[in-house]
């Protein structure tokens, strides 16, 4: 926390220097002013790291002498491979059939690398589904390349059009071949 309430417009901030161990900064403020008490800003240090590595084993005082607050949050980021649109698709299948209420929103929830903004998307169009009693935004379609926090109205038409490309596995070459 921070007592300026106006510390930088951006919702987050990415450090690239091999220096610091921070890899981002989020600004809670930016994304809405009652994320944080009036005349205050709320950062958020983001640690890029994998369980069990050095940084996630430290202890909660050796963390908090860095940023002052510690959030260990597993799995983070979903793992893709070549069979990951086959298990995701049966897996929504039966959530689909077995809970029709449920509905999944955001990274861990869809199990999708979404930035923030999209998962607040999904979020937002979720409680839109809610609302209309009947799921009249396909929530799946949002895509984390679409640029539509900056694109007005039509700007959600757009992400839910958009297709998301993946990262692919790379083939191993027998040797001897090219």
């Amino acid at each position: 926390m921070v007592n300026k309430p106006d510390l930088f417009a951006d919702n987050w901030i990415y450090v690239h220097d091999p220096a610091v161990k921070v890899g981002r900064v989020q600004n809670f403020r930016s994304w809405s002013p009652d994320m944080a008490p009036a005349g205050t800003s709320c950062l958020g240090l983001e640690y890029f790291c994998f369980e069990g590595d050095e940084l996630w084993e430290a202890a909660d005082a050796e963390l908090v002498a860095l940023d002052a607050c510690v959030v260990r949050q597993p799995k983070a980021y979903p793992v893709y491979d070549e069979t990951y649109r086959e298990n995701l698709a049966m897996i929504r299948l039966d959530l689909k059939t077995s809970y029709p209420a449920l509905h999944l929103v955001g990274r861990n929830g869809m199990h999708k690398y979404n930035n923030q903004d999209h998962a607040m998307m999904t979020a937002m169009l979720t409680a839109r589904n809610i609302l209309a009693g009947e799921r009249i935004y396909d929530v799946w379609d949002v895509n984390e390349d679409a640029e539509y926090h900056e694109s007005g109205t039509s700007g959600s038409q757009e992400a839910l059009r958009s297709e998301r490309l993946v990262p692919a596995r790379i083939k191993q070459v027998a040797a001897g071949g090219e």
